[in-house]
C-alpha cells in the first residue's frame, strides 16, 4: 500500500499518453477516458477525482479482427480478460456476447448501449511500462 499512490500516478500518466495516441490514430473511431478533453463529462471528471486511472476504452471498425490480431502480435501489452494489473492488458467486448451474458438488455437500453459501444469495444488497463513502447506495440497491431 506505501507505492499506491505513485502507482495510481504512472498508471493515469500512461493511461492519458495512450488515449492521446489513440485519439489520433486514424483507425481509432472513439477513445472513452475521462481524462481526455473530448469526453462528454471531462469537466465533471475532474472537479470529482484526484486521478483519472489506468482504466480507458476505445473503439475501432472490424473490432474482432483486430482482437485476433492482438493475441498473435502484441509484445508489451497482454490479451487477458482481467484488469487492474501493473502490465498493460487489453481484452475485446463484443456487444452481442455482453447482450448474451451479461447485459440482455432490449429495446431502448439495447439502443443506448449499442450508440455507446457498436460492435464492440476495447477495455484496456494500462500498466507501468513505458507509454512509448504501449503506443509502439498498439500502433503495430493497428496497421
Amino acid at each position: 500500500a506505501a507505492t499506491l499512490p505513485i502507482r495510481m500516478r504512472a498508471h493515469e500518466e500512461n493511461a492519458l499518453a495512450v488515449a492521446h495516441f489513440l485519439e489520433d490514430h486514424p483507425r481509432v473511431r472513439r477513445v472513452i477516458y475521462p481524462g481526455l478533453p473530448s469526453h462528454p463529462q471531462h469537466d465533471l471528471a475532474r472537479r470529482q477525482m484526484q486521478n483519472f486511472s489506468g482504466m480507458l476504452t476505445f473503439q475501432v471498425d472490424n473490432g474482432e479482427a483486430l482482437a485476433g490480431r492482438m493475441v498473435r502480435a502484441l509484445q508489451v501489452i497482454h490479451y487477458a480478460v482481467s484488469l487492474g494489473h501493473h502490465r498493460s492488458l487489453i481484452f475485446w467486448m463484443d456487444t452481442p456476447g455482453m447482450m448474451k451474458t451479461s447485459f440482455r438488455l432490449e429495446g431502448e437500453p439495447l439502443a443506448s448501449y449499442k450508440a455507446y459501444a457498436g460492435e464492440g469495444i476495447f477495455r484496456m488497463s494500462v500498466g507501468l511500462e513505458d507509454p512509448d513502447d504501449l503506443c509502439a506495440d498498439l500502433n503495430r497491431v493497428l496497421g
